[in-house]
């Protein structure tokens, strides 16, 4: 499913852009796939730490660019979701487990996205984490 064949009024196409067009791209590091699912200005905010990324091309490039060499795996799981199908947007809750690449140490953490659609990509994502943990960067 592309961003052209999203269905804006099916709950369930939300939750598979979620899980399986995102975070399941995002953990096997398919930086392509993941970028796919945002639009071509979207602005991507992790709240908790006080930090933007503007830009599919550019600022949330290298995020992503970041996580992947910093984390030799990551693990989305647990996820629970509220639906706004007539606001387009998606709050999901889940469980996340980093491994660094440096040393192996994990992290685990609860985080909540705000996913705000538009055209069926992401156009802006408001991300807190758990703990005070910025592993976005």
């Amino acid at each position: 499913m592309n961003g052209g064949s999203f269905r804006p009024g099916k709950r369930e196409d939300y939750i598979h852009l979620v899980e399986e067009r995102y975070f399941a791209n995002v953990d096997h590091k398919n930086l392509e796939a993941v970028l796919d699912c945002f639009t071509e200005d979207a602005t991507f905010t992790i709240q908790s730490a006080f930090s933007t990324h503007r830009g599919r091309d550019t600022g949330i490039r290298r995020m992503f660019e970041r996580l992947f060499e910093r984390y030799s795996k990551t693990v989305h799981r647990g996820f629970r979701h509220v639906v706004d199908i007539e606001g387009e947007c998606c709050a999901s809750q889940f469980e996340v487990e980093n491994v660094s690449a440096r040393d192996g140490t994990e992290t685990r953490l609860s985080n909540c996205n705000f996913f705000y659609l538009e055209g069926g990509r992401f156009k802006r994502v408001y991300v807190y984490m758990s703990g005070g943990m910025n592993t976005l960067g």
